[in-house]
């Protein structure tokens, strides 16, 4: 019975951690209660948001560009590597063009993947606190990229 107990708390620990949708203006994303969004970035090749912890212990910084002939998922990754001066950027298995990076941003452990969303998009999304977590693992699986208008 404890056993029981103890798996009901935890699903509903696990429930109640992602309690809301936000809506990031360009995508979506499952995040606990209290968290925000916000566009800090726009013109009219890219959009950036960020996506934070009312404590600021993590945060998410969600960004797509357009895609063109000078500027590939492979060059956006290596651009954003050198902006946060990563020195481990490399290639992802599996499907679909992807590039991956740790690094360190105002003092805080970074992870970053840059993935083709389609022809026309290049997506990075950087988490910035520690992205090995249950809730940076959540929260990063959840986000949603919406349809260009």
């Amino acid at each position: 019975m404890k056993k029981l107990l103890a798996f009901v708390f935890v699903l509903c620990f696990a429930a109640s951690a992602f309690a809301a949708k936000i809506d990031g203006t360009f995508y979506t994303a499952e995040v606990p209660e209290g968290w925000t969004a916000e566009v800090v970035n726009a013109d009219d090749n890219s959009v950036s948001s960020m996506l934070k912890a009312p404590d600021n212990s993590m945060a998410f910084v969600v960004s797509v560009l357009k895609a063109d002939k000078d500027l590939t998922v492979k060059t956006a990754a290596e651009q954003f590597a050198a902006i946060h001066n990563a020195t481990d950027l490399k290639k992802m298995e599996g499907e679909g063009e992807s590039y991956e990076y740790t690094a360190v941003v105002n003092g805080a452990k970074a992870y970053a993947q840059v993935f083709k969303i389609d022809e026309e998009s290049i997506g990075n999304i950087t988490i910035i606190g520690d992205h090995e977590s249950e809730l940076a693992v959540g929260i990063f699986n959840s986000i949603e990229f919406k349809e260009p208008k």
